[in-house]
């Protein structure tokens, strides 16, 4: 199986981290009420949230198509950074087990995408050395 280069390997992961933001943030949005059961942060902050994460999903697909990649991967790396921080911190605000497990599971999904984002912009320095 051949290797993506870091071009087309940044752009796959910043559509893929938008596409993700797009779905959690909907589905936070929309379950704010239930959410709020489980995690002990009001409705209208996790509503709140899930509508920031949808317009950063929208930020991020713009990003692709107008800013240079390097520059797309650096500021998204830095927000997932940031985002996988904020969201293990809620986990001290999970009423269960089960909400504790969702919260840091989507935290390290958010710092894999953090990850993805290292490897793509290694690859488009390994890239520039090279030629």
């Amino acid at each position: 199986m051949q290797r993506m280069n870091g071009q087309r390997f940044g752009q796959w992961t910043l559509r893929l981290d938008a596409i993700y933001c797009a779905v959690l943030g909907t589905a936070v949005a929309l379950a704010a009420d239930q959410l709020a059961a489980s995690i002990a942060l009001p409705a209208l902050v996790l509503r709140l949230s899930g509508v920031v994460v949808v317009v950063w999903a929208l930020l991020v697909l713009w990003m692709v198509l107008k800013l240079r990649l390097r520059n797309a991967l650096r500021l998204v790396l830095g927000v997932n950074v940031l985002a996988a921080s904020l969201i293990a911190l809620c986990v001290f605000t999970a009423g269960n087990l089960i909400a504790a497990v969702a919260v840091i599971t989507i935290a390290i999904d958010v710092a894999l995408f953090a990850v993805s984002q290292v490897v793509a912009l290694s690859r488009l320095r390994t890239a520039a050395l090279a030629g």
